[in-house]
């Protein structure tokens, strides 16, 4: 059956301040990617500590409705240009800030400068006199696309990242690349606000005191994002740990390719390509092994490192946001450049040897969504209208 709106008695019950908040966005889950589970995960959080608040998205194959005391309002759109980017057609701001209006909605958010959603987003907050906050995942340009398309993105972000950058009233950057980023682009000043997971059922499966027996890439099978870099070091590394197994999760593009190499492999049974899996298969698998994210991408702050360490898993890393703070939490994570081939065998090879250790209470409590929540709430307090 369909979730019902929550009553303003649950509301009340739920405890805290209530405001009437909005998200509008290009993508939602059932959509999966790194800024759909930031916006779905903040706004269940939101909605879980008393909030109402509103999802507005772009699909054409799902139906809207409340899910997770989120209510979700999917309007129609362009076809999906590479799985990810669709328009909004004409007149949808008006639209959006009627049903904001209808809603009460004191604030709008946005996600991500090249997205259209973002900039109509903002623009429909104007409409209605309330602030707007943009928080911006990326860390720099589109890399590992063709010429053409690394043009063409920089254009966007030159004129439509610059317009969504400029026109919200408060920004924040998933990491400190992210805020640096954003005052490069558009001269702005934003605000650290991390990414963040559900910690305590990722750390229900960590095993601590057993060296790693797993190694496993976790991401989008696309160019940039260093499969081959870890196919190249579990080769390394197979022959001298008979027990050592090789586990890829995710889809993408270069699947297939990914997919023939393993093939080749004399140790081909010791592999496998999973696809997409559930967070619950995701926790197990990360559980007593090594994340190895050999990534050559602009990423922002990527919840699977939180994900891997909270699981008890040990990481393999080039130096992105992530990796740069669960290191200096003292998370056991190594970081190695990316064209450091034999640094990336060597800082692997001392992992294996190196037992789990537990995960201390007070960097999973600073990985999760709760706090995070509340963090949000503090910085749009302070906001007063448009």
């Amino acid at each position: 059956m369909p979730e019902e709106s929550p009553t303003d008695e649950q509301l009340l019950a739920r405890g805290g301040p209530r405001r009437s908040l909005a998200f509008v966005v290009n993508n939602y889950p059932p959509k999966v990617g790194g800024v759909e589970l930031h916006v779905s995960a903040l706004a269940q959080e939101l909605a879980a500590q008393g909030h109402r608040v509103t999802v507005v998205t772009l699909d054409n194959q799902h139906p809207g409705g409340f899910e997770h005391g989120v209510e979700v309002i999917r309007m129609p759109s362009t076809r999906t240009i590479g799985g990810v980017l669709a328009f909004p057609f004409p007149g949808a701001r008006a639209r959006i800030s009627r049903l904001l209006r209808e809603r009460g909605v004191e604030l709008v958010s946005t996600h991500t400068r090249f997205f259209p959603m973002s900039f109509v987003g903002i623009r429909a907050a104007k409409s209605l006199g309330v602030p707007s906050v943009h928080t911006e995942h990326g860390s720099d340009y589109v890399r590992g696309v063709s010429a053409f398309v690394g043009l063409a993105s920089r254009m966007v972000d030159w004129t439509l990242g610059r317009l969504v950058l400029r026109g919200a009233d408060r920004i924040l950057g998933i990491s400190s690349a992210s805020v640096t980023f954003v005052r490069r682009l558009a001269g702005r000043e934003a605000v650290v606000f991390h990414n963040a997971i559900d910690s305590a059922f990722f750390a229900e499966a960590a095993v601590a005191g057993a060296p790693p027996r797993r190694l496993v890439f976790l991401g989008r099978l696309v160019k940039g994002k260093g499969w081959e870099r870890v196919l190249e070091v579990a080769e390394a590394l197979l022959p001298a740990h008979p027990d050592l197994t090789v586990h890829f999760i995710g889809d993408g593009a270069e699947r297939t390719a990914l997919t023939e190499a393993v093939g080749r492999s004399a140790h081909s049974s010791r592999y496998t390509v999973h696809g997409y899996l559930d967070p619950a298969r995701i926790r197990s698998l990360l559980a007593g092994s090594i994340l190895l994210n050999p990534t050559e991408l602009a990423e922002g702050f990527q919840t699977t490192l939180l994900e891997a360490v909270a699981a008890g898993a040990s990481i393999v890393s080039t130096p992105v946001a992530a990796a740069a703070y669960l290191q200096d939490a003292g998370a056991p994570v190594r970081m190695v450049e990316s064209s450091d081939a034999p640094g990336w065998t060597a800082a692997t090879g001392e992992l294996l040897g190196t037992p789990g250790a537990p995960v201390p209470a007070a960097l999973l409590e600073s990985m999760d969504w709760k706090g995070r929540g509340r963090d949000f709430i503090d910085i749009v307090s302070k906001l007063g209208p448009a």
